[in-house]
């Protein structure tokens, strides 16, 4: 496993620090996120075990207006909304967004605007899901990326 943390500063006011977990597998390179308490729950698969592991990595950047753009970007997986609540396949699904701990929404492409958050420190997390909400698990952790944002 290795561990980065960097920072970069978007403006006066904003500072914003990755922290990307990645694991590597089968000449894949997967970010993940460590499991957190959040309060609601989901089933899960490990997908240890199968060759095209899916690999997510987030990038925050802030709106030249107002508020926050969100890319996300993806290896061996498929923002597929028209089967959500269908088969699980691990290779397709949508990814949930979460603000400091919270689950705010469901994602079915590769960006997604942020109107507003908190002043102080802001966690933004994304985690991959399968069509049936299932969280998807490489090595014991939840398949996702995740950026702290301090907004003052």
């Amino acid at each position: 496993m290795s561990f980065g943390l960097s920072f970069v500063l978007l403006s006066s006011s904003v500072l914003v620090t990755k922290n990307t977990f990645a694991h590597t597998n089968k000449d894949n390179n997967h970010h993940n996120s460590p499991s957190s308490s959040h309060s609601h729950s989901h089933k899960s698969i490990d997908i240890s075990n199968h060759d095209l592991i899916p690999n997510i990595e987030i990038e925050v950047m802030e709106d030249t207006m107002t508020g926050w753009n969100v890319k996300i970007i993806t290896d061996n997986f498929t923002f597929a909304p028209e089967t959500v609540n269908q088969e699980s396949n691990i290779n397709q699904g949508h990814a949930h967004l979460y603000i400091n701990g919270e689950k705010i929404t469901r994602i079915y492409d590769n960006w997604y605007y942020i109107s507003d958050l908190p002043k102080g420190e802001n966690e933004i997390k994304i985690n991959l899901n399968t069509n049936l909400h299932e969280e998807l698990i490489y090595q014991g952790t939840i398949i996702g990326d995740r950026t702290v944002i301090i907004n003052n």
